[in-house]
């Protein structure tokens, strides 16, 4: 009774921790852009790093240069540099707080889609009302674009028009990973290794041009916490908690960002944004199947 009550209370702990590393990205990632690194500054970092890190597991796993640059190539595509360059130009243009709650959301609702297209799978009462809270959220959230009611601040549009696709990338990693049935470990280092070749043209200005600190800094915080730390306490947590009860934990990031984004960058959210974070959270347990439609039953006359 004791070591279940120990494995629930790591559970929880590592699956908070990648919470607060998740839903901090985006923020520190618009601190970075705030210390003027570019995005490829930020993607540079990330994969470098994670790259070397991870490259290990491939050599271990034995995994072939062909599928490396297939396979991996495609899983890149989704997780890795493209995505991280698109969610770090995005974020200059609208805010921390837009990425936290739209990214997260997007993948979950075009990772549904694609399941039922690949895989199948039937989309339950639940599901549905989860993806249409999450869209209705998406929606209210972007409405921060219209400034006054007429006016369009176009940046921002685009920066959460760049965010969906930051959503679709990511989802099209978790359904490629799902039809190769690709260990999450391997994926993840077959992403950090072909992103970090595709940046080493891009190493030397990075070293140049950006302050020894901040390469220490972000290297750190890109390359090992939010590429590996978070991925390995998210996938212990739902080894001790299951994966249902550990899916909860995605649902946290939404709420992270926003909080982190009022703290630590000083942005600010109208009742709209609000009312369109809570639908997008509420919207997130019903998908991941943590709350449940009550069964009606009906009674033969």
């Amino acid at each position: 009774m004791q070591s279940s009550d120990n494995n629930t209370i790591k559970g929880i702990s590592l699956g908070v921790l990648a919470s607060l590393i998740w839903g901090s990205w985006p923020v520190f990632s618009k601190v970075a852009s705030l210390q003027h690194l570019s995005p490829v500054d930020i993607v540079t970092l990330r994969f470098i790093v994670s790259g070397v890190l991870l490259l290990p597991i491939l050599i271990y796993q034995a995994v072939k240069l062909k599928y490396l640059f297939s396979k991996g190539l495609l899983l890149a595509i989704g997780a890795g540099a493209p995505y991280a360059y698109l969610a770090t130009t995005g974020i200059t243009y609208s805010s921390s707080a837009h990425f936290g709650a739209i990214g997260p959301s997007t993948m979950l609702v075009f990772s549904t889609l694609g399941s039922i297209f690949l895989f199948k799978e039937k989309i339950s009462l639940a599901r549905g009302l989860g993806i249409s809270l999450i869209l209705a959220g998406v929606v209210l959230i972007a409405s921060r674009s219209f400034s006054d009611g007429s006016e369009i601040n176009h940046a921002v549009l685009m920066g959460d028009f760049m965010f969906v696709g930051c959503g679709a990338l990511w989802a099209s990693f978790t359904l490629f990973s799902k039809y190769w049935k690709i260990p999450s470990w391997v994926a993840t280092a077959m992403v950090s290794v072909v992103s970090g070749i595709a940046c080493i043209p891009f190493t030397a200005q990075v070293v140049q041009e950006v302050p020894i600190e901040l390469i220490l800094q972000h290297g750190f915080y890109q390359g090992v916490l939010a590429a590996i730390v978070a991925l390995y306490c998210y996938a212990k947590s739902v080894s001790y908690l299951g994966a249902s009860r550990g899916a909860i934990f995605a649902a946290f990031v939404p709420p992270v960002a926003l909080i982190l984004g009022v703290i630590i960058l000083g942005e600010t959210i109208n009742l709209t944004e609000s009312v369109g974070l809570t639908a997008v959270c509420v919207g997130m347990l019903f998908a991941l199947g943590l709350i449940r439609m009550p069964i009606i039953k009906s009674r033969a006359v």
